[in-house]
């Protein structure tokens, strides 16, 4: 788990909601306190996704929090994805619905070629994606690694090295 101060900082960098999935939870939030208090319920060694929501397409809203779930499969996405949202839903969760889900379905969770198509469609839209089944997570994009956590942006990271919290 990252330390609190870096959760406090990723929140006001991302205010537009904030959500994160273990093997046995799922907590979304529009609330950075109720989500920090969330957050402090898990143990530290407890794979987690969590996901600090800037929002692009679909408006500020609670259904609009990442992680989203379909089937077991949890799925958070940073970046902008090139697809047609439906009615004020995220790009995210229209990816995970429309593309996602029928790769789990049609080649099965974490198989090559599962991620070779996720890998490749990370790779072609600038994005990163972080997946969860059954505890088990899968990262697809530039990630970054700082303190055994993984991260798809640290932009908010070079403000916080040099910001007294």
């Amino acid at each position: 788990m990252p330390e609190t101060n870096i959760l406090e900082r990723a929140a006001i960098f991302n205010p537009h909601g904030f959500g994160l999935c273990t093997k046995e939870r799922l907590y979304k939030t529009l609330n950075e306190d109720l989500f920090l208090r969330e957050t402090a319920k898990i143990s530290i060694e407890e794979p987690a996704i969590m996901h600090f929501r800037y929002a692009t397409t679909g408006s500020v809203k609670l259904a609009n929090c990442h992680p989203f779930v379909c089937k077991g499969v949890c799925f958070a996405h940073n970046g902008v994805l090139n697809v047609n949202t439906g009615k004020d839903m995220t790009d995210s969760e229209t990816f995970l619905r429309n593309e996602v889900m029928p790769l789990v379905n049609k080649y099965g969770y974490g198989s090559h070629k599962f991620s070779y198509h996720m890998q490749k469609r990370a790779k072609e839209e600038y994005s990163r994606f972080a997946v969860m089944y059954k505890g088990d997570i899968l990262m697809y994009g530039n990630f970054e690694n700082y303190q055994r956590c993984f991260y798809s942006n640290m932009r908010f990271f070079n403000h916080f090295k040099y910001a007294q919290l």
